[in-house]
């Protein structure tokens, strides 16, 4: 498959759908994981060199797939969040990728009281890398709610 990058996802989207319609759920998830997620071609290209990696991701391509058009269709729109007056807590982590961290820090600004909470030393994948460092943050967030 062809290393096309684009800055626009819905274009991803759509080509990323159309190689899952014809039966390529790893081209597909190639795409949505360089164009969409943004991650280096060459570390998507290892990771897809692990048959265990492109069979699990290739399992779920289908969802993400799915999510991702979900997503595309709200569109951006983060001045509808500006009047939920609830405080809300908002988890990162430290080693996200800086697209992710920078639409969190858009998010966190237009809600009224809203926080940031960083995860030192973790990814985008910290409900798998560090359960109970997560756990914990949620515990602490859920206990000054309760207290509140």
């Amino acid at each position: 498959m062809a290393a096309h990058h684009s800055a626009d996802p819905h274009w991803s989207g759509v080509h990323a759908r159309a190689a899952l319609d014809a039966g390529d759920p790893v081209g597909a998830m190639r795409i949505h994981m360089r164009d969409i997620v943004r991650m280096p071609a060459g570390v998507v290209d290892a990771m897809f060199a692990d048959q265990r990696v492109r069979a699990a991701l290739s399992a779920h391509a289908e969802a993400l797939i799915a999510d991702d058009e979900a997503i595309d269709a709200l569109g951006v729109g983060i001045d509808r969040f500006a009047t939920l007056g609830m405080p809300t807590t908002l988890v990162e982590g430290e080693l996200s990728p800086a697209h992710l961290r920078e639409r969190l820090a858009d998010l966190a600004a237009t809600l009224p009281k809203a926080r940031i909470v960083t995860l030192a030393g973790q990814g985008h994948v910290a409900h798998l890398t560090a359960p109970d460092t997560l756990a914990d943050a949620v515990r602490e967030m859920a206990e000054q709610v309760l207290h509140a």
